[in-house]
Parts: C-alpha cells; structure tokens; sequence
C-alpha cells in the first residue's frame, strides 16, 4: 500500500573523529561511521592480503591502475577487521554475499547489523548500524561536466542550487546525498534518481520512489578541502552518528 516516508537531510559542519579506543563495537540504535586513510595504511598491504579470500585477491588483480588496486585491499581488509570486532569473530572468517541490485550483506552472520562501504580518492568511509545504512563518498573534481547530468537526475530547486554558486562542489554535495539514499535503499541508480531528495530538509515522499517503508535521514559532511560524504540511514527512535579512526599498526 503507497504511503509517504520523512526523509530529513542535514549538513555537519565540524565532525568529531574519536579513536577507536573509545568504541564499544555494539550494535545499538546508534551509527557508527568509520574512516580509513588509504595512503596513509598502504604500508600495511603485506599484513591485510591474508585476510582477504583468494576471490578478492583475483578481484583486485583486475585493476588497471595500481592505486586502485591498493584501494580495494586497504578498503576490504579494514572492512573485514572493523566487522570482524562487531561480530566476534576471526576477520578471515567474515563471508560476503551480493543481495538485490549488488547491496552487499553478511552470509554467514545471524545477527542484526548492516554495513555500507565507498571510497574515492584517500578516503574509505564505513558504516556500521544495527539498522540499514548506505553511505557515499566523492571527489570535487573542478573539470567534471556535471552539467550533462543535471537534467536527468535533478529537480529544478536542486539545479538552480547547484547553479548558484560553487557549482562543482554542490553537484557533489546532493550527488553523494542520491548514492548514498539508493545504497540504503537497495534500489539501484534507476528513474527515480531525479524524485529523490538531496536538498538539506525535511521532505515527505511516497514510499515507491524511496523504495522504503521506514523513515530515512542524511548527514553529509566534508572529510577535507576535495572531498565530500553522505551517510544515509533509518530512523529508529533516537539515532547518534558517531564517528571513529582506527589504529592499524597492531594487526
């Protein structure tokens, strides 16, 4: 039956990244969101390739470009151990499956809890929740021709916000909002990409263009100077976003 859901969008001007020391690694109605420097955690490739599967390794082998090789393995291995201490158990044993339109899930995992991943530039971004979350992260890039893109997949009150001002960095701003939405969601870059809202408010949709049942809230925020990041996840009750680094040096 069609209904309408609240999808409430805000930006975070200052986000507080606490060590991961603090983190008690419980699944609660609270979101934890993780951050992973790739460059900074290259040195450490030799200890994560074997926590990866010999299908990851292949799959990172298919990279042309050497940095993206790293990215994958740097991003799935720290994947693997930030899961592995919520669900307490050995990172290697940690079994991936592909659900509807390519939403990953845990396949040998019982318990409640949903994790999403993206990654652009230097940044891996990681969102660990008891309910379902979708996360996106994305470069400012001053030459891409985001123009092509507006009529498509925008509103007429998100292009004229984009056209404004600072035109490249506010695509890139509602874009991140748009991903991260259809990776909660599950529902894939589809026609609907233009009826989903990315402007910061509240906004009443029916629920067949959201492709949700549930109440749905994003927070964006902005990792440094060129990159910006979404985290988009259901409203159950009173939600914290808690935002944590972690030290790898000790794995």
């Amino acid at each position: 039956m069609m209904g309408e859901i609240s999808v409430d969008i805000r930006y975070i001007d200052a986000v507080k990244w606490q060590q991961d020391t603090g983190c008690s690694f419980s699944l609660t109605s609270d979101i934890d969101v993780w951050r992973i420097d790739i460059e900074a955690n290259l040195p450490l490739i030799p200890r994560f390739l074997p926590l990866l599967e010999p299908d990851e390794i292949k799959r990172a082998g298919r990279y042309y470009q050497e940095k993206d090789r790293q990215r994958f393995i740097v991003s799935r291995a720290v994947l693997r151990i930030i899961l592995s201490r919520y669900m307490h158990q050995a990172a290697t044993d940690i079994r991936f499956g592909i659900g509807p339109n390519k939403k990953p899930f845990l396949a040998n995992f019982s318990g409640e809890i949903s994790y999403n991943i993206s990654h652009s530039d230097k940044w891996a971004l990681i969102a660990v929740s008891k309910t379902t979350v979708g996360v996106d992260t994305e470069k400012i890039d001053p030459t891409f021709a985001y123009a092509d893109i507006l009529p498509d997949h925008f509103s007429k009150e998100e292009i004229s916000y984009v056209e404004q001002q600072q035109s490249h960095q506010r695509f890139c701003l509602l874009w991140t909002r748009k991903e991260a939405t259809t990776k909660l969601t599950g529902q894939g870059l589809d026609e609907r990409l233009k009826s989903i809202p990315s402007l910061s408010d509240k906004h009443l949709i029916a629920n067949d263009i959201i492709n949700s049942s549930k109440d749905i809230a994003l927070a964006s925020f902005e990792f440094d100077a060129s990159n910006l990041a979404t985290v988009a996840y259901e409203v159950n009750g009173y939600s914290e976003l808690k935002f944590w680094d972690i030290d790898l040096t000790s794995i």
